[in-house]
């Protein structure tokens, strides 16, 4: 395939996940009322796999168009066994929104397919919200800090959410994947956070914490992903789209639930609560300090520490 300008290529895959989207819908309408109208049992069951293949489907295709045009490499570093089947909560930074995409890439079908926590909003967008309601994605309300102040029952609202997704995930195998970060990191909100991290927003471990604690008796671990765009301080969707963000490198590794964070209720013990925040915010601290060192220009490191597992690159 010929080289594309910039601004072409973006504008090319912008038209094809359009396409994609579209095609994706035909199948995914009526997989869903199907699922709608059954009651759960085996025949449920065979329309929620019928819902992933399509969803699996739709995911493979659109990265390869971006992948295929943009002209970018992705750099997959796996720290830990191939687990399709397992149950896992996944922790990630965020800095854009080819983030979402690249996550899929990564682990899809190494480790089992993502479902994402997301914001109320998405649920009305035309296909991509029933397909985010098909496969059971948790849509988050987020209230305000004003508005919660007013009701302070709203504050219990996510919490709710989660425990009810969570019973489904219990089920299935699942990458149940929280942005601790709660949005994409920017220099506007970090400075308006007063964030202590250079590439990073403060983590929020709550969303985190609760599907840990939801899922702790049949939880297989933490995934801790990290992404970092290669010589791409401030990387933009856009400007991966265009083909000017050549490489990104992905680390995916296995992390067992702490001893001291396996037993607990974060909602109502504020001792547990301060050890899950101090063991997120340690976490964040190194993975800021490795995203940053990776993003700078002037910075030789290319890749993650710990190449303990194999490189794969897309």
């Amino acid at each position: 395939m010929p080289v594309l300008p910039g601004a072409l290529r973006g504008i090319t895959i912008i038209v094809g996940l359009i396409g994609i989207t579209i095609l994706g819908g035909i199948p995914l309408v009526p997989a869903s009322i199907i699922k709608l109208v059954l009651p759960a049992g085996r025949a449920r069951n065979r329309a929620n796999a019928a819902l992933l293949g399509i969803a699996k489907t739709w995911a493979r295709s659109a990265n390869g168009l971006i992948l295929g045009v943009s002209g970018t490499r992705l750099h997959y570093q796996q720290q830990m066994a191939d687990d399709p089947d397992g149950r896992y909560v996944l922790i990630s930074n965020h800095q854009c929104w080819a983030d979402v995409m690249l996550l899929i890439k990564a682990i899809d079908p190494r480790l089992p397919f993502p479902r994402f926590f997301i914001k109320e909003q998405l649920r009305w967008l035309p296909v991509i919200g029933l397909a985010c309601w098909a496969l059971d994605f948790p849509f988050m309300k987020r209230h305000s800090r004003a508005a919660i102040e007013k009701n302070p029952s709203l504050r219990n609202d996510d919490m709710h959410t989660v425990r009810r997704a969570c019973e489904v995930f219990r089920r299935q195998p699942v990458s149940l994947v929280n942005y601790a970060e709660g949005t994409r990191s920017t220099p506007a909100k970090r400075a308006a956070a007063n964030s202590p991290y250079r590439t990073m927003l403060p983590p929020k471990a709550g969303g985190t914490a609760f599907a840990v604690n939801a899922m702790r008796d049949v939880l297989d671990g933490i995934l801790d992903m990290t992404v970092a765009y290669i010589d791409t301080p401030e990387p933009k969707f856009w400007d991966l789209l265009c083909g000017r963000i050549p490489e990104v490198a992905v680390r995916v590794r296995y992390l067992a639930v702490p001893a001291e964070l396996a037993d607990g209720d974060y909602g109502a013990d504020p001792e547990y609560r301060d050890r899950f925040k101090t063991w997120l915010g340690d976490l964040w601290a190194g993975k800021d300090t490795e995203v940053a060192a990776i993003q700078d220009p002037k910075n030789p490191r290319r890749t993650f520490k710990d190449l303990s597992a194999g490189v794969h690159h897309a």
